[in-house]
C-alpha cells in the first residue's frame, strides 16, 4: 500500500541510507524580533526554553552541546549519525564570521553528517546564502524557515514583523541556490480564516519548498500570549486533537505530493503548557490518527490538488 503522505523520514533515507537524528543546539545567537531592531517583544507566542533539551545550553561550546546529544540519543535510539540542528533563535543572524566559524565548529564534529539551521525569512540575504553554498559542498544543509502563516494580517498580530511577501522570496533564493527547504508553520493562530490550511497547502506547494515543518498552536508559560489567554481565554480558542487532525487532513490533500511533512507536533513540557494539552499523544501516536483519519474519509496527500 502506497503511504497517506510523504513523509521527512524518506528524504533522509533516500540519500543517507538510514535514521539520521537531529541534534537541538542554543549557539547563542538571538533575533531582530527580541533585540530591538524591529520590536523588543518577540512573537506573541514565542518561549524558546518551551523546545530547548535539557543539554542545549548557550553558556556550553557547539562541540560540547552536540557530544552530550550524540551520547543520550545514540543509548536512546541506537542512531550513528546526527544533524546539528541549530534550533534557539534566528540562528542566520550574526555577522558572517560568526556564523561559518559556529558553523563549521558542528561540521566538524563526530558524527555529523549535516546541519538543519531555524531562521526567518528576513534573516537570508545574499552574503549568508553564499556561505550556505560553500558550507554545503562540505555537508548536507537544511534550512528550516520559520514562515508561521502566509496570511499578513496574521503576522501582524502575533508581531512577526515580517509579511508573507518575504518568506516567499527567501524560499525562491534558497532553492535558487540549491539549499532544501523546510518551511515551518503554526495552524490555530489569531485572526485566521476558516480556509487557512487549504491556502497555506496551495501557497507551499507552488513556492518550491522541499518540505513542512507543522504544528498546532500552543499556549506556553512564559510568552506573552499566555498573560493574554489568562486575562481572556474566550479571544483564542484552541484546537481539540479532533479539530487539529481535521485541519491537517485538509492541509495534506491539498499540498503537493511531490513536499515531505517533517512534523505535526510541538512537544513543549508539561510544566511548561498552559493549553491545549492532548494527553497521551505523541508525534507517533498522532500520525496513526492522522492516517486512521485520512483512510476513513479516503484521502491522501495531494487528493484534492486542483492542477491551475
Amino acid at each position: 500500500m502506497n503511504p497517506l503522505f510523504n513523509r521527512a523520514s524518506s528524504w533522509i533515507k533516500g540519500r543517507f541510507g538510514e535514521r539520521v537524528q537531529k541534534i537541538p543546539i542554543d549557539a547563542g545567537f538571538s533575533c531582530p524580533n527580541r533585540d530591538g531592531k524591529l520590536s523588543d517583544q518577540g512573537c506573541l507566542y514565542c518561549s524558546n526554553p518551551s523546545f530547548s533539551p535539557f543539554y542545549s545550553d548557550s553558556q556550553l561550546s557547539i562541540s560540547e552541546q552536540l557530544c552530550r546529544g550524540r551520547n543520550y540519543y545514540a543509548r536512546r535510539y541506537g542512531c550513528t549519525s546526527f544533524f546539528a540542528y541549530f534550533q534557539s533563535y534566528s540562528c542566520t543572524y550574526a555577522p558572517l564570521n560568526v556564523l561559518r566559524r559556529k558553523y563549521l565548529e558542528a561540521i566538524n564534529c563526530e558524527n555529523i553528517v549535516g546541519l538543519i539551521i531555524a531562521t526567518r525569512p528576513d534573516c537570508v540575504d545574499a552574503s549568508i546564502i553564499a556561505l550556505l553554498q560553500q558550507l554545503s559542498e562540505k555537508t548536507c544543509i537544511r534550512i528550516e524557515l520559520g514562515v508561521e502563516s502566509f496570511d499578513d494580517g496574521v503576522l501582524a498580530a502575533i508581531n512577526r514583523c515580517h509579511d508573507s511577501t518575504a518568506a516567499l522570496q527567501a524560499i525562491a533564493r534558497l532553492r535558487a541556490a540549491g539549499i532544501p527547504v523546510s518551511t515551518h508553520l503554526i495552524s490555530g493562530l489569531p485572526g485566521e480564516h476558516h480556509d487557512h490550511m487549504i491556502r497555506a497547502a496551495q501557497i507551499v506547494s507552488d513556492s518550491g519548498a522541499d518540505m513542512v515543518k507543522l504544528h498546532h498552536l500552543q499556549i506556553v508559560k512564559g510568552s506573552r500570549l499566555a498573560a493574554l489567554y489568562a486575562e481572556n481565554p474566550g479571544h483564542y480558542p484552541l484546537y481539540t486533537l479532533e479539530e487539529y487532525i481535521e485541519r491537517v487532513c485538509e492541509f495534506i490533500t491539498h499540498l503537493s505530493p511531490a513536499i515531505y511533512l517533517e512534523r505535526f507536533l510541538n512537544r513543549v513540557p508539561p510544566d511548561q503548557l498552559v493549553a491545549p494539552i492532548f494527553s497521551g499523544i505523541d508525534e507517533a501516536g498522532f500520525q496513526r490518527r492522522l492516517e486512521q483519519r485520512l483512510h476513513e474519509l479516503g484521502l491522501y496527500q495531494g487528493s484534492r490538488v486542483v492542477v491551475r
